[in-house]
């Protein structure tokens, strides 16, 4: 009929509109006409609106069931809206008529690639190549196949031999670039994107994808310029919204990531990448007062993670660290023992061994270690190295794990602020900054607090950076008091944070937080700071080259041990660690008041009870069978844990009795004041007591000290050996043990001791805060260079 060429000739000339005008005036006068149908079909798809088309297609292919046209574009109409299994059912029948042409068989591969049946389509779009060997779009189909079944080589053959027949395609340099991506060849991937995006400047994919190699490079920045202008010709796209959201996340703007997260999320509900993303900024979030309600949201987001997907490993970690904020231990366990199974991944085990040695469950912790320790040389995904300091690893896995964890973690964001070293003319003050989340009642501020009230102001400028929780203390209070500057940057992103420091020009900064929790590493990793320290808060190396210096003592890192230290290594000529002269230490209740009978021998040990190993604790049973009348005086960190130690004393023949258990107390001086009805206090190891161990000496009560290899394992040592009482030092569980039991059973030896402890407490060096304050500002000045 004539106007169904006149319809052919309009869609040619573009006018889709007036073809479908003109086969509706054919159907209206010929309802049952195939071809008119297909051509209103036709003419639907090429509006792109596929949904329309389906039914003229159907009923052409109704009227003429071998109309091999009419079948292909019902199967293209079905694969633009996602309705694979119709579609390659549609094109498999188009696919057995004589004469197919190579379109369908590419159509039909793609239809079964789309649904994961990757072997199953390479050979529909091999065919089709063989049919037309000259059609690019046929050549990127089956690059993709074979990508996508992991066979990268062949895939860029084919992506090579598409963009031979077309120099300038876009897709096929698109393509090549994800094959670099994915080989990590992130120059490559990098080249190829940048010539997609010069070839057609809207494609969003190569600009999503330019964005994740730049971020890859440390260019955060040029990375949220892509993402952004990838929202800006597609402001649809979940993909760039996540990605976005994450490269906020990484420079710290943790405020702009959980909005660009939930953006996301509006796009594509069931994005499990956003999802996990979402709720692990807002849990960090909600370490702040202001936000603690986007619990609930960290809490929603991960379940439904992992609902969607039980395989992967983010969810169940953060949903094990919302239940230990809530105080349950036993389902954080549970979360991370279900997340390892599915998962297998090494993250969940490092947390999994940490949450187990809180709760003293030392079988199961034994079995899990068991799986790490041959992981120790291998990944970077344990957790942060804060947790090898209390398990068995070498100072040298040490040294090796935090240097791994410093690039994977800090590795892409690089030095975006440019930080002078100062150079003021002589008379100038020095310029220090802290760096901390713990300006509060916290072990680190207990043990600070008073070097910061004995800084010299005429020799020093001293800046405090707070970015943790104002709990509104004393010790609180003090700090605040104490340094000319205090600055709360809780609440500013990690770029914003490490400009507000910068901008003050510091000469060094110390960071007190090192691996523990609530550290802000990211801070220093831009470099606001020149000169940047190690210090107090973190018994170990960084790994971080944007750390150049640790502060320790001859003691705790020996000249022969430097090399398992990332930083170049600074002694203080006692101990490392400062000890508040100004604390108050109460006046102890009677004995029975705290559980104790007045006749008994106390040992005690008040480090946090992961601290404690199988090792130590058999030895402290050991003492009590050998001790009589003895007790064992033990923190109440967990009601399991409590648990787990008793059945623990009993498998060693111990009753329950005999380990007494000491709540939290409200004050600092009512904790410390429980040492001095105390007879002797027992070392931690591998991870030995510092702040305790300070805090029993100050308040009159002996300790027992074990020295291994590793920072963590020297501290109690260098303690002890700056209050004059180096015979406390052992250096084997052996001797531990032995000296224990001296002390318990030889009550002029331990009365002689005690004398010299009394006498220490004036004279020793651990407790010359004016010195300790004078030796650190001299040891500051050695760092920088004057004029």
């Amino acid at each position: 009929m004539r106007e169904l060429t006149q319809a052919w000739e309009r869609m040619h000339g573009g006018d889709a509109a007036g073809a479908r005008s003109l086969c509706q005036t054919v159907l209206r006068r010929d309802p049952r006409n195939p071809d008119a149908l297909y051509l209103l079909g036709v003419s639907y798809l090429i509006s792109a609106l596929p949904r329309e088309a389906v039914p003229a297609l159907q009923r052409a292919i109704a009227l003429q069931p071998q109309h091999g046209a009419a079948l292909e574009n019902l199967g293209l109409a079905n694969l633009m809206l996602g309705e694979l299994s119709d579609a390659e059912r549609a094109l498999r029948t188009a696919a057995s008529l004589a004469g197919a042409p190579a379109s369908v068989f590419m159509r039909l591969g793609v239809a079964i690639l789309n649904q994961g049946r990757l072997a199953e389509a390479v050979p529909h779009l091999k065919h089709a190549l063989q049919l037309d060997p000259h059609n690019t779009d046929i050549y990127l189909n089956l690059g993709q196949a074979l990508a996508a079944g992991g066979d990268s080589a062949a895939a860029r053959q084919q992506f090579e031999a598409a963009l031979h027949l077309a120099p300038e395609h876009a897709g096929a340099m698109y393509n090549l670039g994800v094959i670099c991506l994915q080989r990590g060849d992130r120059r490559g991937a990098r080249r190829w994107f940048e010539h997609a995006i010069g070839q057609a400047p809207h494609h969003v994919d190569a600009l999503v994808n330019l964005g994740v190699v730049l971020e890859q490079e440390q260019c955060v920045v040029e990375a949220l310029a892509c993402f952004k202008r990838a929202l800006e010709i597609n402001p649809a796209s979940a993909q760039a919204r996540n990605n976005l959201a994450h490269a906020l996340a990484v420079q710290g703007n943790l405020e702009a990531a959980r909005e660009e997260y939930r953006a996301a999320l509006r796009l594509a509900p069931d994005f499990i990448e956003a999802l996990e993303g979402l709720a692990s900024t807002c849990l960090t979030l909600a370490s702040l007062p202001t936000q603690v309600a986007l619990l609930q949201e960290a809490e929603t987001a991960a379940e439904r993670a992992k609902t969607l997907d039980p395989t992967v490993a983010g969810p169940y970690g953060v949903l094990a660290d919302l239940h230990v904020l809530r105080g349950s231990r036993e389902n954080a366990v549970a979360q991370l023992e279900t997340g390892y199974e599915r998962s297998r991944a090494p993250e969940l085990l490092g947390a999994l061994a940490l949450q187990l040695r809180y709760l003293c469950a030392w079988d199961k912790w034994r079995a899990v270690w068991e799986k790490i320790a041959p992981l120790l040389d291998e990944v970077a995904r344990l957790g942060a190295p804060f947790s090898l300091i209390c398990q068995p690893a070498s100072a040298a896995q040490q040294l090796a794990y935090a240097t791994r964890w410093a690039h994977t973690q800090f590795g892409n964001i690089g030095p975006a602020l440019s930080a002078p070293l100062r150079m003021p003319p002589t008379e100038q003050r020095l310029r220090v900054g802290y760096l901390s989340s713990d300006f509060r009642e916290h072990a680190i501020s207990d043990l600070l607090v008073e070097i910061l009230e004995l800084h010299s102001r005429s020799r020093s400028e001293i800046f405090a950076y707070s970015h943790g929780v104002n709990d509104n203390s004393a010790t609180r209070a003090r700090v605040e008091r104490a340094c000319e500057h205090f600055v709360d940057i809780a609440e500013l992103s990690d770029e914003l944070a490490a400009r507000r420091i910068r901008d003050d020009n510091l000469d060094i900064l110390v960071d007190l937080n090192g691996s523990t929790r609530g550290a802000r590493t990211a801070i220093l990793a831009r470099r606001p700071c020149a000169v940047q320290v190690n210090w107090l808060g973190y018994p170990g190396t960084m790994g971080a080259p944007f750390i150049e210096y640790l502060i320790a003592d001859k003691f705790v890192v020996r000249a022969e041990h430097e090399a398992f230290y990332s930083e170049r290594v600074l002694r203080l000529p006692h101990c490392c660690l400062p000890s508040d002269r100004q604390r108050e230490v109460g006046q102890p209740l009677a004995r029975t008041e705290y559980g104790l009978q007045n006749d008994a021998f106390v040992f005690c040990s008040f480090n946090q009870v992961y601290k404690i190993t199988p090792e130590i604790f058999a030895c402290w049973m050991r003492l009590l069978k050998q001790v009589p009348r003895s007790v064992l005086w033990l923190p109440s960190d967990d009601d399991q844990a409590t648990e787990n130690l008793y059945r623990a004393a009993a498998a060693h023949g111990i009753e329950r009795k005999r380990l007494v258990f000491a709540p939290r107390l409200p004050t600092p001086a009512a904790h410390l004041a429980r040492y001095r009805v105390a007879d002797l206090a027992l070392d931690t190891f591998p991870y030995t007591s510092h702040t305790t161990a300070c805090d029993a000496l100050w308040a009159g009560c002996l300790l027992v000290g074990l020295c291994g290899e590793t920072f963590a394992a020297r501290v109690s040592g260098s303690v002890l050996t700056a209050c004059k009482l180096p015979e406390l030092v052992t250096n084997s569980l052996e001797e531990y043990e032995g000296l224990a039991y001296r002390l318990a059973t030889d009550d002029a030896f331990l009365k002689g001791l005690r004398a010299r402890l009394a006498v220490a407490r004036t004279n020793a060096p651990l407790f010359d805060s004016a010195a300790f304050a004078r030796d650190l500002e001299s040891l500051y000045s050695g760092l920088v260079v004057r004029s």
